[in-house]
């Protein structure tokens, strides 16, 4: 997905403060880690680094879908 495929699945969505992505992985401001994991996926050339940002912003969108079933 890209940053912009992500902007759209976010939009609307209602954001939790805080979420837990697995034991001992907290993100405590949801809202600013999303801007910070976009920013770098919009920015970034290589593709080692755009994997692991792409990988943690699917487990957050899967996680808050999940919580709003």
């Amino acid at each position: 997905m890209t940053a912009e495929e992500f902007e759209a699945e976010f939009e609307g969505l209602e954001l939790p403060p805080e979420i837990e992505l697995g034991p001992g992985a907290t993100i405590k401001d949801v809202p600013s880690f999303l801007k910070k994991e976009l920013t770098i996926l919009k920015t970034s050339q290589h593709q080692r680094i755009k994997e692991p940002v792409i990988y943690r912003l699917n487990l957050v969108l899967e996680i808050i879908k999940a919580k709003a079933l």
